[in-house]
């Protein structure tokens, strides 16, 4: 078996994923983008062993039904590429719902996204839940010290979700939503989901949009 060749470029890919496209879990999703790198003849690197991967990395996985604006995906290339070239045709080969915003490159050896991982932005908005009542439990939620949910991976135990909830603020232009910093990465997440549901508003029809993730490099 002849080992694939070493990576040579890192690239990195912004994107946005919205309308239907956001109930694409994350394994169909990662499969998704790997067919359409093959299909414009991306150059991509794999990884050694009998069932070689592609390989491409996700900064965080988006929960199924969160739209997300500026998510982050690395791919590695066996051979050099100029990025502005590629993004056009990736654009294309993309169906409704996603779209290519850039694509940079990065330095082969930077750590993996993951572990740079520090926080995320959330955009959430209500149909019909007012300013006032969204600022009420805004307050209260940031007035604990703790917030106590069941953990996700050990069933019958509990976290203090309070420490990760970083901010919550009310917005003037948008008066039935919240933009929520929020922890996220390896020392650990704040569930979007979960700080909604701490809320007691998650009963409620409403729209999640990931804005941005903050990496420390």
């Amino acid at each position: 078996m002849t080992n694939p060749p070493p990576p040579v470029q890192r690239l990195r890919l912004t994107y946005s994923k919205k309308e239907d496209a956001r109930y694409i879990g994350h394994l169909d999703e990662a499969r998704f983008w790997e067919r359409v790198f093959r299909r414009v003849d991306l150059p991509m690197a794999y990884t050694h062993g009998f069932h070689p991967q592609a390989r491409l990395q996700f900064a965080a996985a988006l929960p199924v039904g969160v739209a997300g604006e500026n998510e982050l995906l690395d791919i590695w290339l066996a051979q050099r590429i100029e990025p502005e070239a590629w993004l056009a045709a990736i654009a294309r080969n993309l169906p409704p719902g996603f779209a290519a915003k850039n694509l940079l490159e990065v330095p082969l050896k930077l750590p993996a996204m993951q572990a740079s991982l520090r926080a995320a932005v959330y955009l959430v908005c209500w149909e019909h839940t007012s300013r006032d009542k969204l600022a009420t439990r805004a307050q209260k939620l940031l007035a604990e010290q703790e917030i106590l949910r069941p953990h996700f991976k050990k069933p019958g135990k509990t976290y203090n979700l309070r420490p990760r909830i970083q901010t919550i603020e009310t917005l003037p232009e948008a008066p039935n939503c919240l933009r929520m910093l929020l922890q996220a990465g390896s020392q650990g997440n704040a569930r979007i989901n979960e700080v909604i549901a701490a809320m007691e508003l998650d009963e409620q029809a409403h729209t999640i949009l990931r804005e941005r993730l903050i990496l420390e490099e």
